[in-house]
């Protein structure tokens, strides 16, 4: 799931861990007073729920379910040696410029960097550079309804980067800028397949 901090008060960190064991000594998200940031975790499920559980001060969380594992799961992760796949600031993968406000761009990702033609999702490392606004990037698959998350939260004029797993629909990705002009990157670190 991808876990959001909103607002935080102090700095911190959010441990996501199964529910009612003992919290392991680790962070899974930090975060510093008054910056909304985001973390991809990846977390056992115990009587159907994960606890998350906050260092310091007050803060809003968020936690999107990005996929799940079963036991009776039929796709096999490959890793795959790191690739960049979209770059807006030279045009890799697809046009050349900013990302404005209320924009999407999609870009290939069946069939680049080995990822096979019947891979049913990807795993990125998504990059915001120089944003002009506060707001936040979506990835989702391309010819699909956009949903009402966020997988990476930025500020004007910093660089911020979150790793996403993305189900392929159609061999692409779609990328969604809520608010003001980024640069944004892609770089591929594995996929699953049936």
């Amino acid at each position: 799931m991808n876990v959001t901090a909103v607002s935080p008060t102090a700095t911190g960190w959010i441990t996501a861990y199964p529910d009612g064991q003992q919290p392991p000594a680790t962070s899974n998200l930090n975060f510093t007073p008054g910056r909304t940031v985001a973390n991809l975790v990846t977390v056992p499920v115990v009587n159907g729920k994960v606890d998350l559980r906050n260092s310091a001060g007050t803060v809003d969380l968020v936690a999107d379910v990005t996929g799940y594992y079963s036991a009776a799961g039929t796709s096999t992760y490959a890793s795959a040696t790191p690739l960049r796949l979209l770059d807006t600031r030279n045009g890799t993968g697809a046009r050349q410029g900013v990302v404005g406000p209320d924009g999407i761009v999609s870009f290939q990702v069946n069939g680049v960097g080995g990822v096979p033609y019947g891979a049913t999702a990807v795993v990125l490392n998504l990059t915001v550079t120089d944003p002009t606004a506060t707001g936040y990037l979506t990835a989702y698959p391309h010819g699909t309804n956009r949903p009402g998350v966020s997988s990476v939260n930025y500020t004007p004029g910093g660089t911020v980067s979150n790793p996403v797993v993305v189900p392929v629909v159609d061999g692409r990705v779609t990328l969604y800028n809520s608010t003001g002009s980024v640069n944004v990157t892609a770089d591929l670190t594995g996929w699953f397949s049936a």
